[in-house]
């Protein structure tokens, strides 16, 4: 992601920036892509860092192939 969106944009609007973004690829069926660029673009801002309970939440559903568990875990992050 451009490093001034992520600097310069409210916490509320890169999070939902990020989640729309995971969700493209969710709806390709690409559940890999999407779980790896979200975490990682969530880390980039440390406000938005994923505690480590979601952290290894998120990395159980990807081993478990689980898309459904990955759009519950992005729709209920705020």
């Amino acid at each position: 992601m451009e490093r001034s969106l992520v600097t310069d944009m409210p916490r509320d609007k890169y999070v939902e920036r990020c989640k729309q973004r995971a969700f493209a690829y969710l709806d390709q069926g690409d559940l890999k892509k999407a779980a790896t660029l979200f975490v990682a673009d969530m880390n980039v801002r440390p406000d938005c860092e994923l505690p480590h309970h979601l952290a290894m939440l998120s990395l159980s559903l990807l081993m478990r192939d689980d898309a459904l568990g990955w759009r519950a875990l992005i729709e209920g992050l705020r």
